[in-house]
């Protein structure tokens, strides 16, 4: 099929709302999408530096996430061309379902006095922000709740944040963390953040200050937190900041080449603070644990800690279900308040594909069967994706060890972090459906 003839095919399946995936094999190379939350990151620090153009962003398979922290730091630099009073009407950012862009937001907008209202779509206006209430109390801005419950989106930014010692749980996502300290970076003066809880995330923390080193400031790691100069406006003296490589989206592929795919995935960075890298040694873990189970003739038992790592869970699941032992994934509550409770949609997914699996407290226990024996280690049929680009993708993935074609609802939720995806995916050789005639 000729590439325009696919994209249209893909287009007409995300509109109707169902695409089918024939059962088959993948082979070929892939270049993946820019890192997601590096490109969030960078992005905000070339605004702070005065030029978005700083953040080398490719102009192809730009998501929905990425498209919406653009939009929103132009339409900031624009307001920033001119004086802005505390009382001038509000700039409007939609957020859309994009919750990197709301956490990271909220405290820029408070740094930089500029009066915004925030709104979003899916279920981003109910995914918490309350974290930054005790942030924001005695800080000279205000957080004001629009909605009839007073609990969420739309919200108001009201008022100026200093610079100042601030404090915040490390147990609460990690978006919090990392926008605080990209704000705080162009406050007027030195800022102080400390957790109040052990830091869970901490690649992704990792991750902003190396962004931010990148962009001239120094963010300085002390006991349980960190401090930061202020005063200087981030700059960037190398050029353009190049973007690397995504592992959460390489993660998809490399779990199809642990189903028996033979996919060669390029530019993705050896040396990278990328928590999601962890996908890697998971998959070497999970398969050196059947193996163990083969040698004893025991059920083994993988564990796998999510809590640096929960964007991981969806396909990691998937590969945990077609390989011969227990897995427990464990420490993922977070999960729960994600695109959808990816604790319970994931159980959903892979139990609609016939797996065996059952929702713990903390995560998910799933009794594998391995693909290496059976080749086929799924039924096919229908899965709810709840909207969830995540849980597409996991499907898709699944599809390559599957008895028969497996309908996905909701497919277009891929745009949000990986437009490109099934363009990918066919190219490789798998084979979609736009009717499902089961």
């Amino acid at each position: 099929m000729e590439q325009s003839s696919l994209t249209q095919n893909i287009q007409d399946c995300f509109a109707a709302g169902k695409l089918g995936i024939e059962p088959g094999s993948l082979s070929g190379t892939v270049r993946v999408p820019q890192s997601k939350s590096m490109a969030h990151r960078a992005l905000i620090m070339a605004f702070l530096s005065g030029d978005l153009s700083l953040a080398r962003i490719d102009a192809c398979n730009v998501s929905d996430d990425i498209a919406a922290t653009r939009a929103a730091l132009e339409q900031l630099q624009a307001v920033m061309n001119r004086s802005v009073s505390e009382e001038a009407e509000p700039v409007i950012i939609d957020c859309k379902e994009s919750g990197s862009t709301l956490r990271f937001l909220i405290p820029l907008v408070a740094v930089l006095g500029i009066p915004t209202r925030f709104i979003g779509r899916g279920r981003l206006p109910r995914r918490p922000i309350r974290e930054y209430e005790q942030v924001f109390a005695g800080s000279g801005a205000q957080m004001i709740y629009l909605d009839e419950t007073g609990l969420s989106l739309p919200l108001e930014i009201r008022g100026k944040m200093t610079c100042g010692d601030y404090e915040l749980p490390g147990n609460v996502s990690s978006q919090y963390i990392s926008g605080l300290l990209m704000a705080l970076s162009a406050a007027e003066g030195p800022s102080t953040l400390r957790l109040t809880t052990v830091l869970e995330s901490k690649p992704y923390v990792d991750m902003t200050c190396q962004v931010m080193e990148e962009f001239g400031v120094q963010v300085e790691s002390i006991e349980a937190g960190y401090t930061l100069p202020g005063g200087g406006k981030p700059h960037r003296e190398a050029g353009a900041f190049a973007v690397e490589r995504d592992y959460s989206q390489a993660a998809f592929w490399l779990v199809a080449n642990y189903l028996g795919a033979d996919i060669v995935l390029e530019d993705l960075p050896e040396g990278t603070r990328q928590g999601d890298r962890a996908i890697v040694k998971l998959l070497e873990g999970l398969r050196a644990t059947e193996e163990q189970a083969d040698e004893t003739g025991e059920r083994a038992v993988f564990e796998m800690d999510a809590r640096d790592v929960p964007d991981l869970v969806p396909v990691f699941a998937v590969a945990a279900s077609a390989t011969g032992c227990e897995t427990r994934i464990i420490h993922g509550e977070r999960l729960r308040l994600k695109e959808s409770d990816r604790i319970a949609s994931t159980a959903d997914l892979l139990s609609a594909l016939g797996a065996d699996v059952t929702i713990t407290a903390d995560g998910l226990q799933i009794r594998g069967r391995s693909i290496r024996k059976e080749k086929k280690v799924f039924q096919g049929g229908s899965v709810n994706s709840y909207a969830d680009h995540r849980l597409v993708m996991a499907a898709a993935i699944a599809a390559l060890g599957a008895e028969g074609p497996i309908w996905i609802s909701a497919p277009g939720a891929v745009e949000k972090s990986y437009p490109g995806f099934f363009e990918e995916y066919c190219n490789l050789g798998g084979e979609i459906y736009g009717i499902n005639v089961g």
